[in-house]
């Protein structure tokens, strides 16, 4: 029901304006000009990339659970919470997410602290030879180094390292959930750490609902840990922030854009469709705060636009252009998106 009910919250913010598949390139992340729109639009920054493996099918089967339970209806190619799908929704607490700046992450940083754990553990059983949970190279290379540096035989190291992971877990930011998932999931010498259905059978949950859950541990937990406090697991941190939320694509745009080109003469160098090259330019508004866009309309027009979408109560393109003809639905998008991005 966990994942049921942040469909609900998401189809709730889009404030059926948007049609049943939005949500799903939402929680996948994709990397398109209208989802990293709506993302400043409708303030999704915390569900973007949240489950970047959540299959089609998955999503549909759990957008028929709320259609079949009368949680939410789709018409005319939008979707939207009925009575009932806004009073389920509202028994929900807040959820604790930065989808935005993790984008899927938090699961490198997870398997460099499962491996850790697992190493120490074998390692203070004098077992120098076991089979890692973790297959991926890079995680290897990493946790290899990090382990050397941090002269990992050393058992005051070893003491340390589990002191910070309990004060972390001590801390009241997370449910108790979160606390028992991830040391759950952790493996050591001689045993193995729970499977995600075996997780599933334990609370009765899905297994949907379990791994967000566990995600919403991480993302907690990456909140919670600074170097300061923990500076062993800070550590393992490293380059998990996405600190530049542009798509490749968007950024050769935009580096063309600094050096002075037009939108069609971007266009014509990188031989794309203009409205691709507005993509672009709108997915930097949405990053860049300072993004200038004087070039394309006046602070009066983008104010009057703002205004507007918040009177009409609307983000649809068509309903506002009709108030403002004389702008391009370029304009309108530009002017919407640089005011949410000011605005909050």
């Amino acid at each position: 029901m966990y994942f049921q009910q942040l469909l609900l919250l998401i189809i709730h913010k889009f404030h059926g304006e948007r049609s049943s598949t939005a949500p799903f390139y939402l929680l996948k992340g994709k990397k398109s000009g209208q989802t990293i729109q709506d993302v400043t639009y409708f303030n999704l920054h915390p569900f973007f990339s949240l489950y970047p493996n959540l299959s089609k099918e998955e999503y549909n089967v759990e957008v028929s659970k709320l259609l079949s339970n009368e949680f939410i209806e789709i018409k005319e190619s939008s979707i939207s919470l009925t009575e009932i799908g806004f009073l389920q929704m509202n028994s929900m607490r807040k959820p604790l997410y930065n989808g935005w700046l993790y984008r899927g992450n938090e699961v490198v940083f997870w398997s460099r602290i499962e491996l850790v754990v697992q190493t120490l553990s074998n390692f203070q059983a004098d077992k120098k030879q076991f089979v890692p949970n973790q297959k991926n190279q890079l995680v290897h290379q990493f946790v290899k180094s990090y382990l050397v540096m941090k002269n990992f035989q050393d058992s005051a190291f070893v003491i340390e390292f589990k002191k910070q992971i309990v004060q972390l877990l001590a801390s009241p930011i997370f449910e108790d959930i979160h606390r028992e998932l991830f040391v759950y999931r952790l493996s050591g010498y001689d045993k193995s750490g729970m499977t995600w259905e075996q997780l599933a059978r334990n609370y009765n949950l899905s297994i949907l609902d379990v791994k967000l859950l566990f995600i919403e541990g991480l993302h907690i937990a990456l909140t919670a840990i600074t170097k300061e406090r923990y500076p062993d697991l800070y550590a393992l941190t490293k380059d998990i922030e996405v600190m530049i939320p542009l798509t490749d694509s968007a950024m050769k745009t935009y580096r063309l854009w600094e050096k002075g080109y037009s939108i069609h003469e971007i266009a014509e160098m990188r031989f794309l469709k203009i409205n691709t090259i507005e993509d672009h330019i709108i997915e930097m508004v949405s990053i860049k705060q300072d993004f200038p866009i004087m070039d394309f309309m006046n602070e009066e027009q983008v104010r009057k636009v703002v205004q507007t979408s918040k009177e009409l109560q609307t983000k649809k393109l068509k309903r506002i252009r009709e108030q403002f003809p004389e702008l391009s639905f370029f304009q309108i998008r530009l002017a919407l998106t640089k005011g949410e991005v000011v605005n909050g």
